[in-house]
């Protein structure tokens, strides 16, 4: 059995999780016997910090406590530390990424984490950084830029956030001319409404651009979605959201879809970039994938991890 190192967000999830989950790990520890230590995180950039410097003594299980963007930073601190694995006990709103695994209630159980395994899983790297999920590009990752602007305003919650963020991003320009690189030399310049390199399948809440992709098949996924109308775009979000947007006749023109070991994309105008919920601007981004990047600590009785049938590239 590991060390395990828990690595708790105190505002995650509006910080409700924060002083149970310290005492069920207390306790547990406690009472079954184990080694652990626990770790509050200070703000942002810390639980990455934290973890790359630390010095494990022996096996280490790196738990982080809260959501994706907790996530995002743990896996970037334990990158190629040896003997060390990656652990999840979700406490955000989203938790995308266990969703890969059959979803959350199995990971919160610490009776189920403390007898769990190490798995082998892929990593995207954008521009030098890592991610566990995946990278989104164009109107999407707009709105997440947008509100964590609204956010910053006195009185805005997270959801009227999300809304304003919506509306605002509707009304400014939706489409991107994007030159696109899919690293088979084949270079594609159009106007997309956005992109998406997937590892996992679903990212927003739910939202499911690849709903095949797989954490552990070596492979990325690229979907790119032409250009679309505002009356086009209320349409597609539904169908989008549920992933039926590959089986939909009058969408299929509007896909762009490879399967790729890395992608290039460059705007004419800064790209609004998001990497597991994690948001900046660049002119170009390369994201490649990275089999096996580094040890997933699974519970128990997570969902194992299966090889769908890939689509064809269209």
């Amino acid at each position: 059995m590991p060390h395990f190192v828990f690595i708790i967000n105190p505002v995650a999830g509006k910080g409700l999780h924060t002083e149970q989950l310290t005492e069920n790990v207390r306790t547990f520890f406690e009472k079954n016997g184990g080694s652990f230590e626990i770790h509050f995180t200070t703000g942002k950039g810390d639980a990455l910090t934290f973890v790359r410097d630390y010095l494990p003594s022996g096996e280490t299980c790196f738990v982080a406590c809260g959501g994706d963007g907790t996530l995002h930073e743990v896996i970037n601190g334990a990158v190629g530390k040896a003997d060390c694995s990656v652990g999840v006990i979700p406490c955000g709103s989203g938790n995308d990424y266990v969703k890969n695994f059959g979803g959350a209630s199995v990971f919160s159980d610490l009776q189920q984490l403390v007898g769990g395994h190490r798995q082998p899983v892929d990593l995207l790297r954008c521009n030098g950084i890592y991610a566990v999920n995946l990278c989104n590009i164009g109107f999407d990752a707009k709105v997440a830029h947008n509100m964590g602007k609204f956010k910053r305003l006195p009185f805005v919650s997270g959801s009227l956030a999300y809304h304003l963020a919506v509306v605002f991003s509707l009304l400014s320009r939706m489409n991107q001319t994007m030159v696109i690189d899919d690293g088979k030399g084949n270079v594609i310049r159009e106007k997309m409404i956005l992109a998406v390199m997937a590892n996992g399948f679903c990212y927003g809440g739910g939202y499911r651009p690849v709903p095949h992709a797989c954490v552990a098949d070596g492979v990325m996924e690229f979907l790119g979605v032409r250009a679309l109308s505002r009356l086009e775009l209320a349409k597609f979000i539904a169908i989008y959201k549920r992933g039926a947007h590959f089986e939909t006749e009058a969408l299929k023109p509007k896909i762009l879809y490879r399967e790729c070991p890395s992608v290039t994309i460059r705007g004419e105008k800064p790209l609004a970039v998001c990497l597991d919920g994690e948001v900046f601007l660049k002119e170009q981004v390369t994201v490649e994938i990275v089999p096996a990047a580094i040890d997933l600590w699974l519970p128990e009785t997570a969902a194992p991890i299966h090889l769908p049938q890939k689509l064809q590239t269209v």
